[in-house]
């Protein structure tokens, strides 16, 4: 490690300026040459000089265009632990572990480089990497579960509209194929010269295999799925229901009239077909008597191209999943 004094003054404008100064090699007999280093001078230069002396006595003479970053010593010393000794620690403080856990997750996600760290990831621990995601996908769909249980009472659509888009794989539990939610609040259409009588479906759904299109719309667990009795046993479905199949039915109307013209612009083509429709609204558990059953029954088996699904018939299968999932563990 070699180096050299640079001297300056300071100049009124606050700049410093360098100083020209008489090489060592010039002095003659007689000649003196003072050079002061205060102590405070002394210990910067020191702490600067020793870590990079501690750097070469690991790793050398770097060759080639290489960047290091200074971290601190106790991650450091984390990072530098056996496996042996890591699974130790890590199991001794299970919250601190969850806390880095999420740090590392966030970074993943969030990353430049997060397709390279991932594929990286994979390539190292290939054997492992099934079990991880399966572990992390059962505690998804968990968490999901909890969170249907805490606010199965919540009877505002807007807050389970922000619910499912956070949560969109719960809308596949709807259908027996792989789904993608295109978009939240879409455009469906409808809208007028004026600028008036747009639609916007709760959710536009495509399937993952021919892009076909999907319509959902959305009330609230505690949305009455029948209506009063209309004679003795007779149930028919409730206002909220019969009003909610409608205006799903109406969106499919705008969207099928203007597809061309919606879908335009959009990246990749999307595929009309016959779009089916989703209702999902109310919990089963109103059904009391075996009678409501069946007319509720008789009455979404019947719809022509709208399926109904209750909360709790989505929840459930989310239920049945885990069942299996977990079952080899």
């Amino acid at each position: 490690m070699d180096g050299h004094f640079i001297y300056q003054r300071k100049a009124k404008s606050g700049r410093w300026i360098p100083v020209a100064t008489v090489p060592l090699s010039t002095l003659k007999a007689g000649d003196e040459f003072k050079l002061t280093l205060h102590a405070q001078e002394l210990l910067a230069f020191l702490e600067g000089l020793v870590p990079l002396y501690k750097f070469y006595e690991q790793q050398g003479v770097p060759r080639g265009h290489k960047t290091f970053v200074q971290v601190d010593q106790s991650l450091a010393k984390f990072v530098s632990l056996g496996q042996k000794d890591l699974t130790t620690l890590l199991e001794s403080q299970p919250d601190d572990a969850t806390a880095m856990l999420l740090k590392l997750v966030k970074w993943l996600a969030s990353s430049s480089g997060r397709r390279q760290a991932a594929e990286k990831l994979v390539s190292q621990a290939p054997e492992q990497m099934p079990a991880f995601a399966a572990l992390l996908g059962v505690a998804t769909l968990k968490d999901a579960l909890r969170y249907w249980k805490q606010n199965q009472n919540n009877d505002s659509e807007e807050f389970w509209q922000k619910s499912l888009e956070e949560r969109s794989y719960v809308l596949s539990q709807v259908f027996a194929y792989p789904i993608v939610v295109f978009g939240s609040k879409a455009y469906a259409g409808g809208k007028q010269l004026t600028n008036r009588g747009g639609k916007e479906v709760d959710f536009l759904v495509t399937t993952e295999s021919t892009h076909a299109v999907i319509l959902v719309e959305i009330k609230t667990p505690l949305t009455r799925l029948l209506g009063p009795a209309y004679r003795d046993d007779v149930f028919p479905l409730s206002r909220e229901v019969s009003s909610a199949v409608a205006q799903v039915l109406r969106y499919r109307q705008g969207l099928m009239r203007t597809f061309d013209s919606v879908t335009a612009e959009l990246p990749s083509r999307l595929t009309l077909g016959d779009p089916r429709c989703v209702v999902i609204a109310g919990d089963s558990n109103e059904l009391t008597t075996q009678s409501m059953k069946e007319n509720f029954e008789l009455q979404r088996e019947r719809l022509q191209g709208v399926t109904i699904m209750t909360y709790d018939e989505l929840f459930l299968r989310l239920n049945k999943l885990v069942t299996l999932l977990e079952e080899p563990f």
